[in-house]
């Protein structure tokens, strides 16, 4: 293999690399769920059962948007389940 073609490969491998290093952040924000109403309200009505939660709700809202992700886990630490679509 010469020079050049050595050269190239590594920066195609580099740049492939980059991708999906970027391409991470984009994916997990065009992912992202955010919860139903009437998942709010549910847990809503847990963190009334079980106010130890209210510190993680907290957290999981800081941002001014409850995710679906979020949700869920607050839920399941309350001892409720959640199904797929909800």
């Amino acid at each position: 293999m010469s020079r050049r073609s050595f050269l190239i490969s590594g920066a195609v491998l580099c740049f492939l690399a980059l991708l999906g290093f970027l391409g991470w952040p984009l994916y997990k924000k065009l992912t992202f769920r955010k919860a139903s109403a009437a998942l709010i309200e549910r847990t809503e009505r847990a963190l009334e059962k079980h106010p130890e939660l209210k510190s993680d709700y907290d957290k999981a809202i800081e941002d001014g948007v409850l995710s679906y992700d979020k949700a869920k886990e607050l839920l399941e630490k309350a001892g409720e389940t959640v199904r797929p679509d909800e």
